[in-house]
């Protein structure tokens, strides 16, 4: 039986090398999978049964995973959940940017926020029974550093609108907590009603911050 043959191109110690590196690779998207598995079913979970009767072991049981290998990813529920609506919270701020960023008058940019943040909600069955059932849940989240970076960003398009003269030169706290005041608030009462009209809660929001009651439609 002959000997196998050295591969004389690839030193050792490089060889080495490269094996451990593609073994790290693996692991890590092994790990990125897993928790992207985790996130998926946690959503679908809240989804169906809310944040208050929802277990850890409902989660993994929507997943092929261990039920141990939870924990590698998160602490429990709560953070997992925190994790669920900061994905979401991402998603937002990019179509903000391409909405009321881009927005030219002040009416426009009213629309685009409250438009972006009730279709958002809507457009998804699963995300729109999540809204529907952990408005709660998610108001304790409203101060955590993914939630909150939607009031900075808020702020931020404020005052580039004003810059811009887009917006008149007012408070941009007051002016900002008023729209996610509004937004969020509305939403609450939106997802509440059968049929679920984000256009028409729009319309609402959009003429309220305009011009306050008066210019509200009559019903």
């Amino acid at each position: 039986m002959g000997m196998p043959e050295m591969n004389d191109d690839a030193p050792p110690d490089l060889a080495a090398a490269d094996l451990r590196g593609e073994r790290s690779g693996r692991r890590e998207q092994n790990k990125a999978e897993n928790r992207t598995a985790l996130l998926k079913a946690a959503r679908a979970v809240f989804a169906e049964m809310g944040s208050g009767a929802a277990s850890v072991r409902d989660i993994v049981r929507r997943t092929d995973l261990a039920s141990g290998t939870f924990y590698n990813y998160f602490k429990d529920k709560d953070e997992i959940f925190e994790a669920v609506v900061g994905e979401l919270t991402g998603e937002l701020l990019k179509r903000h940017r391409l909405g009321r960023g881009q927005a030219r008058t002040a009416e426009e940019f009213f629309r685009k926020h409250y438009a972006v943040y009730f279709d958002f909600i809507v457009e998804d069955p699963e995300l729109l029974a999540m809204a529907q059932k952990n408005f709660t849940a998610i108001r304790t989240l409203l101060d955590k550093p993914d939630v909150r970076a939607l009031a900075l960003a808020l702020n931020e398009d404020i005052r580039a609108a004003i810059a811009q003269g887009v917006l008149p030169n007012v408070d941009v706290s007051y002016l900002a907590a008023s729209l996610a005041g509004v937004a969020f608030e509305v939403s609450v009462v939106m997802v509440a009603r059968d049929p679920v009209d984000p256009a028409g809660a729009t319309e609402f929001a959009t003429r309220l911050m305009l011009g306050g009651l008066e210019s509200l439609p009559r019903r």
